[in-house]
């Protein structure tokens, strides 16, 4: 499978290029307070870029985090990816004693905070939730976040999902689970 491009009305979702460097420091620092010498940045966008291809040579799912620029000035102002994300439905479900986990496809989003509020992270992860459910015909797709974030909660509701509440604390990454099964599945 090939690397994830899509466009919606105002943004173009593509694959990271060697040429992002300067963005993936800036995204990594702003978004999520990964302070890091710019080589550290770029192995990690060289493993990104080798895994677009990786992937796609074995005929796996393009999981991956992909930019999002600005169709109008071709600005990078943040993230998107499909991700593996391992949940645990037991305590999602009130069977607290089933902590198993088992993998689905996951989304995520994230967006420079001087860009927030304008409904990009909505925008972007929609144009990937419908490929996913379109193109791979995936039967659900899930989000996870914590409970103090309502932003990333608010994108989840607007993508449709059904916001399912871990009753523990932890592990901080499952504590709300934002859920949204295929339309066109069976």
């Amino acid at each position: 499978m090939k690397p994830v491009e899509l466009e919606t009305r105002r943004l173009r979702v593509r694959p990271f290029a060697d040429s992002d460097l300067e963005n993936c420091v800036r995204f990594r620092r702003e978004v999520f307070a990964i302070d890091e010498a710019p080589a550290t940045a770029a192995n990690w966008l060289r493993w990104t870029i080798d895994s677009y291809r990786e992937l796609a040579a074995l005929g796996q799912p393009p999981y991956a985090d992909y930019a999002v620029d600005l169709k109008a000035t071709g600005e990078c102002i943040g993230a998107v990816g499909i991700v593996p994300s391992m949940v645990a439905w037991g305590p999602l479900r009130g069977e607290a004693a089933d902590r198993r986990l088992r993998p689905e496809v996951g989304l995520f989003w994230g967006i420079l905070p001087g860009r927030r509020r304008r409904g990009y992270a909505s925008e972007a992860a929609q144009a990937l939730q419908a490929y996913l459910f379109a193109e791979l015909q995936l039967r659900q797709v899930v989000a996870t976040t914590e409970r103090d974030n309502i932003a990333s909660q608010g994108v989840m509701r607007r993508l449709g999902m059904r916001l399912l509440l871990n009753p523990a604390p932890e592990p901080r990454w499952l504590q709300v689970v934002g859920l949204k099964r295929n339309p066109l599945a069976s």
